[in-house]
């Protein structure tokens, strides 16, 4: 069970963001009893603004495989940015305690393992083009001499996981007032950390203004150009 109160709710475009900019994720199932977890990265797969496939693979060594043979069912988990929040940022006379606010995405679906090294040279192929693409210059996969890859790829497993839930908790103390969310996110800015600072902007993108909900582009706060007034 994922706690995950009415409050915390954000848009699902921006779970799918962060999912897709993290690329790095968490995978959970359960075995015969046995928790099992592995630490992966991942494609995030969206047709038509839906979530549909996670993909990635396993080393074949990672007895995780085999146990999803058995019992499909998964959760991964995308952690995203956190910051502890000091009471001090709120306006006086907020009798609000610290709290510590973040960004997390689970996603449950069902695993389906590679039936060839096809998929799998695949999965790999496209892991390295996404993550390739954000580098000034882009290595070029096919240097890589046929005979080593062909040594290697025995040893891992693809794997793609059908989406049927999206879980996104994003705790930015909505429920609090703008002022109050507008100190804190100074604050924030103030520590001056990668982490502080995509929180701030988390923040100021459920500020309120004119009573209706700010509705900034999901872009503005991954690009940190949320106003802060």
């Amino acid at each position: 069970m994922f706690y995950r109160p009415a409050r915390v709710a954000y848009p699902q475009e921006a779970a799918i963001e962060l999912m897709q900019r993290l690329r790095f994720g968490l995978i959970v199932s359960v075995h015969d009893g046995e928790p099992y977890f592995t630490h992966v990265p991942l494609l995030v797969d969206v047709e038509n603004g839906e979530l549909k496939t996670i993909r990635g693979h396993f080393a074949r060594s990672n007895d995780h495989w085999k146990a999803l043979r058995d019992s499909p069912e998964a959760t991964i988990i995308f952690n995203g940015p956190n910051a502890y929040i000091s009471a001090q940022w709120y306006t006086p006379g907020n009798p609000a305690a610290p709290t510590w606010n973040y960004v997390v995405v689970h996603v449950q679906g069902t695993v389906h393992l590679a039936e060839n090294e096809d998929y799998t040279n695949k999965v790999v192929n496209d892991l390295i083009l996404t993550n390739e693409r954000e580098l000034p210059t882009q290595w070029d996969l096919n240097t890589y001499p046929a005979d080593r890859r062909a040594a290697l790829v025995p040893h891992i497993i693809g794997f793609e996981l059908r989406v049927t839930k999206l879980e996104p908790k994003f705790k930015l103390t909505q429920h609090y007032g703008d002022a109050d969310k507008r100190g804190a996110a100074a604050g924030l800015m103030a520590r001056n950390t990668e982490a502080t600072r995509a929180i701030a902007q988390y923040m100021l993108s459920t500020c309120t203004g004119d009573g209706k909900r700010a509705g900034y582009n999901i872009r503005d706060v991954i690009e940190g150009t949320v106003p802060k007034d």
